[in-house]
């Protein structure tokens, strides 16, 4: 679906509006008689205040609509099985996340339709290709690019305009409230990562973007409350090509004959920009990276462009990375072709890409007596299994541990994916919380432990994650690796239901390390 026409007042809508847009999508089910006017947009009765339309969805309660009442809301967009009863005005729709992604764009006067947009997708890579796409432009567009990832939402070059990210993709009222923020800041483009349960939920209904870019998929959020089947995982986050003009495609993917297969049947062919590794095994690409050079803190590649179109480019030539790992470097070449595709040249990328920074990402803390210690968000197989398998390459590495544990009441699926990445690459591996929620985190360990097939790894369990963090530093000699995994700068633990505040790995290690070297 192309992006709507701008054309309603800013922060309101008529009843009129409403129905007619609902309409227009075939999600109306029936409209109330109602003249009045929207002023607000909420889906959670704690945001409610006076002029609020609220959507109800997901697991509403009876009392989260006499709180909204209380607080004065005004109407309400509810399923067909919505049997709560209330005298609001109230609009039945037939998908009450699509309709609210509807609505939100609406309400904040279509921002997208002023902002350059990339969205990005992929397994694993998603938060660091955000965050090299945003750099790039930042220094092509000079600060004037929002950015929504996992870790963040930055609509504006102030720290004011600097939020905590509680999803990948926030919900649609949020979304667009923050591109509403973003344009009315100047800000010409922005970067999103974009989730399946992004597309599985609607936060994205209706939104196109000017460019989609594909990293990799492998099994992960498969589990009652995520995706059932390996399929639906797939084409969910395939979906995104479906909703982008222009198509940046990495060949070396797994499943990538399907992926291609379906980029072509959304977009014409020279509308997809195939990447790769150079190796004489990968399929044809129309750009490929090859390392020239790398060490911990950095790499340096060569971008070759192969081809008429590709040479159209004009970004091939050497670049350094300020981030170690060819799976960066593939990222990067991602990014790069994104951002240029939306205005990006060559000088703004090599800036870009030698300032990088990722919060949480491959940063690296040297000690003089415990070794060095890596913390990274790396939390399912595949980028745990690419995190040792890079120290491993990297390092001489005497003994490898990883402090490791995996969220609860999501993504089971990943479990005996991280318990076999250990088997692979590590030596030690400490089994602790990592956003547990409602689930017991011993009965996570256990789902972990018993697919840790490999006899010579050695198994501790702390359930306390900074105590774990403190036992495996403490027991590293000088030329161990400890690797902190999952959580980053996370300064939260997900307990039942609560952000409990927590240090965060990387502020844990530096603390245990200045007080055992001081």
């Amino acid at each position: 679906m192309k992006n709507q026409k701008r054309g309603l007042s800013l922060m309101t809508l008529t009843a009129d509006n409403i129905t007619t847009l609902l309409a227009d999508q075939d999600l109306l089910i029936s409209a109330p008689d109602f003249d009045g006017e929207i002023q607000h947009l909420a889906y959670n009765s704690n945001d409610v205040v006076p002029g609020t339309l609220l959507f109800i969805k997901g697991n509403f309660k009876a009392e989260y609509l006499t709180d909204a009442i209380e607080k004065g809301v005004t109407a309400i967009i509810a399923p067909a099985s919505f049997k709560h009863a209330t005298k609001l005005p109230t609009w039945v729709a037939d998908d009450v996340p699509a309709a609210m992604s509807i609505i939100a764009m609406a309400f904040y006067q279509y921002p997208q339709n002023n902002l350059a947009l990339i969205g990005i997708t992929g397994t694993k890579g998603k938060t660091s290709t955000a965050y090299m796409a945003y750099e790039i432009l930042r220094a092509y567009t000079h600060d004037k690019v929002a950015l929504s990832s996992t870790l963040q939402v930055i609509t504006g070059s102030e720290p004011q305009y600097h939020y905590r990210a509680h999803l990948t993709t926030p919900e649609s009222v949020d979304l667009f409230r923050w591109m509403r923020e973003a344009v009315d800041n100047g800000m010409t483009h922005m970067v999103m990562e974009v989730s399946s349960q992004a597309f599985k939920m609607r936060r994205v209904y209706g939104l196109h973007f000017n460019v989609g870019i594909f990293l990799n998929i492998s099994p992960d959020h498969i589990g009652e409350n995520e995706h059932p089947t390996f399929e639906d995982y797939l084409q969910h986050k395939m979906m995104l090509f479906d909703h982008s003009e222009q198509i940046v495609l990495n060949v070396d993917s797994d499943h990538f004959g399907e992926l291609i297969a379906h980029a072509e049947l959304m977009v014409h062919r020279d509308g997809i920009w195939l990447y790769g590794q150079e190796d004489v095994d990968s399929p044809k690409a129309d750009v490929y990276f090859e390392a020239t050079d790398a060490n911990l803190h950095g790499s340096v590649f060569k971008v070759r462009e192969v081809g008429q179109q590709a040479e159209h480019l004009h970004i091939k030539g050497e670049y350094t990375l300020d981030m170690p790992g060819d799976f960066n470097q593939s990222n990067a070449l991602a990014a790069m072709i994104a951002t240029r595709l939306v205005g990006a040249d060559a000088p703004a990328m090599a800036e870009g890409l030698e300032t990088v920074k990722v919060p949480g990402r491959m940063q690296v803390l040297n000690t003089q007596k415990h070794g060095t210690i890596y913390v990274d968000y790396a939390h399912n197989y595949a980028s745990i299994a690419a995190l040792l398998q890079f120290v491993r390459q990297n390092e001489s590495v005497n003994q490898l541990a990883i402090v490791v544990g995996a969220p609860g009441n999501k993504g089971v699926s990943r479990r005996p994916g991280i318990g076999k990445a250990v088997s692979e690459g590590a030596d030690v591996v400490y089994l602790t919380s990592d956003d547990p929620q409602y689930e017991d985190p011993a009965k996570i360990a256990d789902e972990i432990q018993a697919a840790i097939t490999n006899p010579k790894v050695t198994i501790y369990r702390e359930l306390d994650r900074t105590k774990a963090i403190i036992a495996a530093i403490l027991a590293a000699g000088p030329d161990d690796v400890v690797v902190l995994a999952a959580k980053g700068l996370d300064e939260y633990q997900k307990i039942d239901g609560v952000d409990t505040p927590y240090e965060n790995d990387w502020a844990v290690a530096n603390r245990i390390v200045s007080e055992l070297e001081r």
